[in-house]
């Protein structure tokens, strides 16, 4: 089950929409009930152990290392997962997991053994110019350009395979081995297994998908601790996964949330489809070059733009509105047809966002929309939710990338 935040409609800029895709875990942290992932890992062929090979849940800070004989044990939440087993030689596997459905033996896990005759890249080979200017490019939609992203370091970019000759319009990016990532602000190191990264010149917009796995610094001072804690809750207020978790909860006006209906109406700056074919018919039929010069520009060149346009209502909502509560089932799930208007109140835009005022950075707020692509979406505690997909997401949300993203198990403190 892929984790995602992602926008389908073409962005006006990169920086205020784009098409993220992680491959998104579903579970609730803040459930006190306890679970037992546990299996043996194997090779497929021989059905052999595979001693020591790394089981962990996606995009989350719980993992384990298999024992002698292939078998692990892991404690885990309430919740819905993706998990990935890998080990060196072998092929990662992943599958998805509910607490609610697993089997009292366990699972037995079948890794197929990689081809070793696939041809290897010297990492160490000098890359032409070309490679590093896609390689910047690269970090810039996929870390960010947040304080937070620009501070990530890369510590393997050669295994990056960064390919723009198969689609001159897209930029390819991939990689054999987990990219191993140092974000110094947050004090992770990330492994994260990119599946797939896909930038379109264009039509300006980002699909990255992946598997992260978070590795807290440790032995960390004081002082230190404090600091990276208080980055921590930074990058969480505000995010997609701190408002899910709110909704969730119950509580998102009070941590600072507004919220508001985008109304679709007929956009005024289009013709109406009678005055577009009237105008197309006096095109054909006049012999004035000054007149078919007019209708060109006035009328029939405005044919491609947008048949409506969104109208923020001014009202707030209240956000019970915009949810299903199961209360005996104790599900709960976001359904609204509406784009939805985001203003968080209790954190100003940073100065690096492109949409800030300059000079006046501290007093503006972030402003997000987002929009179901699903009839319903299923939310958790963790402010994690069931379909990687069903989430469309614009403006500040989006512009937060890897280099803030925070591992799904995270659990906020008071301190701000």
């Amino acid at each position: 089950m892929p984790f995602n935040r992602i926008i389908l409609s073409k962005p006006k800029s990169v920086h205020s929409l784009l098409i993220l895709a992680f491959l998104l875990v579903v579970f609730t942290t803040y459930s006190e009930a306890q679970n037992t992932l546990k299996g043996r890992v194997i090779e497929y062929s021989t059905e052999t152990p595979i001693p020591y090979a790394s089981i962990f849940l996606t995009n989350t800070t719980l993992g384990i290392t298999a024992d002698e004989q292939g078998e692990f044990t892991l404690s885990i939440p309430d919740g819905s997962y993706d998990v990935l087993v890998r080990m060196l030689g072998y092929e990662p596997l992943t599958f998805s997991i509910n607490t609610n459905r697993l089997p009292k033996k366990g699972f037995q896990v079948q890794l197929n053994s990689e081809d070793q005759e696939l041809e290897e890249i010297d990492v160490e080979e000098e890359r032409d110019p070309i490679w590093y200017q896609n390689l910047e490019l690269f970090k810039k939609y996929f870390l960010g350009t947040s304080k937070n992203g620009q501070s990530v370091q890369i510590n393997n970019e050669k295994d990056l395979l960064l390919d723009r000759e198969s689609h001159p319009d897209i930029l390819q990016v991939s990689a054999k081995n987990p990219i191993l990532l140092d974000n110094p602000n947050l004090g992770y190191q990330v492994e994260f297994l990119l599946v797939d990264f896909d930038y379109h010149f264009k039509k300006e917009t980002i699909l990255y998908k992946g598997y992260p796995l978070f590795i807290p610094y440790k032995d960390v001072k004081r002082a230190k601790a404090k600091k990276l804690q208080k980055n921590r809750g930074l990058a969480y207020r505000g995010s997609l996964q701190h408002l899910i978790h709110c909704l969730y909860l119950g509580i998102s006006e009070e941590e600072g949330y507004v919220l508001q209906k985008m109304k679709p109406i007929p956009n005024p700056d289009k013709p109406s489809p009678a005055i577009m074919e009237e105008a197309r018919s006096l095109f054909k039929t006049s012999t004035s070059t000054a007149l078919k010069d007019s209708i060109q520009v006035h009328v029939l060149s405005k044919s491609t733009i947008p048949d409506s346009v969104l109208v923020l209502q001014q009202q707030a909502l209240d956000p019970e509105s915009l949810l299903d509560r199961e209360k005996e089932a104790g599900r709960v799930f976001l359904n609204f047809s509406d784009h939805i208007h985001i203003t968080y109140t209790k954190e100003p835009m940073a100065r690096e966002y492109p949409g800030a005022p300059i000079g006046s950075y501290r007093k503006s707020n972030q402003i997000s929309k987002i929009k179901l692509n699903d009839p319903k979406v299923e939310l958790f505690a963790s402010g994690s939710f069931d379909d990687p997909l069903g989430i469309m997401v614009e403006g500040y949300m989006a512009w937060e990338r890897v280099g803030d993203l925070m591992p799904i198990d995270y659990v906020p403190t008071d301190e701000k």
